[in-house]
């Protein structure tokens, strides 16, 4: 069995135990400190082990990427699995040529196929000594330097002396969303990399500090190094809670008390700059418009226009959208049923989204995508939206042996839906901005308090407040649009206010003025 492991995606800036590469891999312990033997960098010398993701990943690109002319002695290249490894030494035959070369044979420790190579009585001497693959500090990773055998690597993919604690921490955050997670550690690896991977156990103000003008330096900055007024907030709300966290933990209690505070940034820093304009979203008859100008001749085509259709028809969000099942959708009653327990929904929410009042062409265009999958014999558990390999053939046949069909993992049939949707248009639009359009639809629309309400809720928020600070705001241009109307519909100011008024209605105000001067 092939072992590439091109499947497998571990997180960057998350940390790894030996047993989390286990389950994630599929392989055994052996494997594992195999890997460490012939240049798996752990984060420390400590045991048991941890490592950070980017580190694995690496090296295992790595061996991918190894070429013949690259392979370091006793190394071998497997063609089956496409990993450079080293045998084990009792798997190793050797047999000389007639050129005076050396054939060396031997077992994939990977995927058990059978791998050869030219070698020499050096490549023999290292496979049974054990392997020695450069594993100096300097080129263990390396990328944008070259060393022995021109192994590269990605520079900032080198483990650290925090990896133990940050792993720590992973455990005591398992109490948020996975994307949570990713966010608070991509704030806490920006904090490492701005005080130069400083042990977090010697932290000082001066380094919080530092970190704190780093992100106020990038609020200011313009194009490589700016950050997002929105990025900011992030950053400094997430390493004040760390901080909180790290000043409790075994060994951190003796750093300075106050240590999270430095991180507040002042409320002037966020109004540095004219605050940019809003993301673009389409207005929902030019959302029917596209929708009519995508294409739907093959089944991906058909698939990605019930994609498009059914984020404005529910407001959906990507990640959503496209870990929805087949018994998801209740067409008889014009419903969405967004369970957390199944779908992947943002904080934890479930709840009934009903289909919103839009152009009917968005309900037309799902209801015969959900009647050609149930004409195919898709179930309930099965995936709304399968994989582009499921849609090569026939959808009669996505069924044949059984089993369910897997909802996608990633978000990018969304993504090329809507760059598919929005080809003929000036502006491409992401998949959020349907969210936007069907926000923007609620205010120009003249409904009650109470319907404006229930627009809101439908779109999974708690209260119109949300829909108003988060969606459809208002661009310059439109605002200068709106008062340029509101100047034009308004009604002349006179400079007098006799001017215009006859003889009559002039004469009345006279007698009544005269009248209440003589009382």
């Amino acid at each position: 069995m092939s072992r590439a492991y091109k499947g497998v995606r571990l997180k960057k800036n998350r940390v790894y135990t030996v047993q989390d590469l286990m389950d994630a891999y599929k392989v055994s312990q052996n494997t594992v400190s195999n890997w460490t033997n012939t240049g798996l960098r752990p984060s420390d010398e400590h045991r048991p082990h941890v490592f950070r993701g980017a580190v694995v990943t690496s090296f295992h690109d790595q061996r991918r990427a190894r070429k013949l002319s690259q392979l370091r002695r006793g190394e071998f290249k497997c063609v089956a699995c496409k990993m450079a490894v080293f045998p084990t030494s009792d798997s190793v035959t050797f047999k000389p040529t007639r050129s005076g070369a050396s054939f060396l044979s031997a077992v994939c420790p990977e995927c058990s196929a059978s791998i050869h190579r030219l070698g020499s009585e050096a490549d023999l001497a290292v496979l049974r000594d054990g392997p020695n693959p450069n594993t100096s500090e300097d080129f263990a990773h390396e990328e944008k330097r070259s060393g022995p055998a021109d192994i590269g690597i990605i520079e900032d993919s080198l483990g650290s002396v925090n990896d133990r604690i940050i792993h720590k921490w992973q455990t005591f955050a398992g109490r948020y969303s996975e994307k949570t997670i990713d966010r608070h550690l991509e704030s806490i690896r920006f904090f490492e990399k701005t005080i130069d991977q400083k042990p977090f156990d010697r932290l000082t103000e001066k380094d919080v500090e530092k970190c704190r003008s780093t992100l106020k330096r990038a609020l200011e900055a313009e194009g490589e190094g700016a950050l997002s007024k929105s990025t900011v907030q992030h950053h400094a709300s997430h390493l004040r809670a760390f901080l909180e966290w790290l000043l409790k933990q075994d060994g951190f209690k003796r750093l300075p008390n106050d240590l999270s505070e430095y991180i507040a940034l002042p409320k002037a820093a966020y109004a540095a700059g004219i605050p940019t304009q809003p993301r673009p979203y389409p207005t929902i008859e030019e959302a029917r418009e596209m929708l009519l100008a995508m294409p739907d001749r093959t089944l991906r085509q058909k698939r990605d226009r019930a994609i498009f259709a059914l984020a404005f028809l529910g407001a959906l969000r990507a990640d959503t959208l496209i870990s929805l099942r087949f018994g998801d959708i209740d067409v008889e009653h014009r419903k969405i049923i967004q369970d957390a327990r199944r779908s992947r929904t943002k904080n934890g929410k479930s709840q009934q989204i009903v289909w919103f009042p839009i152009p009917i062409e968005f309900e037309e265009t799902v209801n015969n995508w959900c009647q050609r999958l149930k004409d195919a014999g898709f179930e309930g558990e099965d995936a709304l939206f399968p994989e582009a390999g499921c849609l090569e053939h026939d959808l009669k046949f996505a069924k044949i042996g059984g089993g369910r069909l897997p909802i996608m993992r990633s978000k990018h049939a969304v993504t090329q839906a809507f760059k598919a949707a929005s080809a003929n248009c000036m502006q491409a639009y992401t998949p959020h901005s349907a969210r936007h359009t069907i926000a923007h639809e609620r205010d120009v629309r003249p409904l009650t308090h109470e319907e404006r309400r229930a627009w809101s809720e439908n779109m999974g928020h708690e209260n119109e407040q949300i829909t108003d600070t988060h969606y459809a705001k208002m661009s310059d241009d439109r605002r200068f649009e709106v008062f340029e109307a509101m100047i034009d519909d308004a009604p002349s100011i006179r400079s007098n206010p006799l001017d215009g008024l006859t003889d009559e209605e002039l004469g009345a105000c006279v007698r009544e003025a005269l009248s209440r001067k003589r009382q």
